[in-house]
């Protein structure tokens, strides 16, 4: 088990082939971190794999059920959380769409923030906002 954090952590396409070889081997042992592995691998591919939010639900299922009957504690309670929040993980595959765009606009607000140290008044703040986030070419304005 010395020096195999990477064997585990790593998807086995990206494993070279001694390292593929000890990962097998050990998994072979039936170690708890093989079983967590192959729930971890389990996950990956509901995600990769499923075309339809039926598809994932049932996945799912079977991944909890795996999980609860594992008797690795950290493993129910992650089967836990996906309990808790099942509507919303499945709502991913009814309309796969995140929030990456907002969170990078409001990042470039938060840098308008901290590059100005302060405005006057609100109307200044939006108007850095836009001519930061709007993309606005300055070039072709003439004075």
């Amino acid at each position: 088990m010395r020096n195999t954090k990477y064997v585990w952590l790593r998807n086995e396409a990206s494993l070279t082939d001694p390292q593929l070889e000890v990962k097998r081997n050990l998994a072979k042992q039936r170690l708890k971190t093989a079983r967590a592995c192959g729930m971890r691998e389990c996950l990956q591919d509901i995600y990769a794999g499923s075309a339809s939010r039926v598809e994932a639900e049932a996945g799912f299922r079977s991944l909890c059920s795996w999980m609860m009957h594992s008797r690795l504690e950290p493993m129910k309670a992650f089967a836990r959380q996906l309990r808790r929040h099942w509507r919303d993980i499945l709502a991913h595959f009814d309309h796969p769409y995140t929030n990456a765009i907002l969170e990078g606009l409001n990042s470039v607000i938060q840098n308008v923030k901290t590059r100005a140290r302060g405005f006057r008044n609100m109307d200044y703040f939006s108007t850095m906002i836009y001519l930061a986030c709007g993309k606005l070419d300055l070039k072709t304005v003439t004075a």
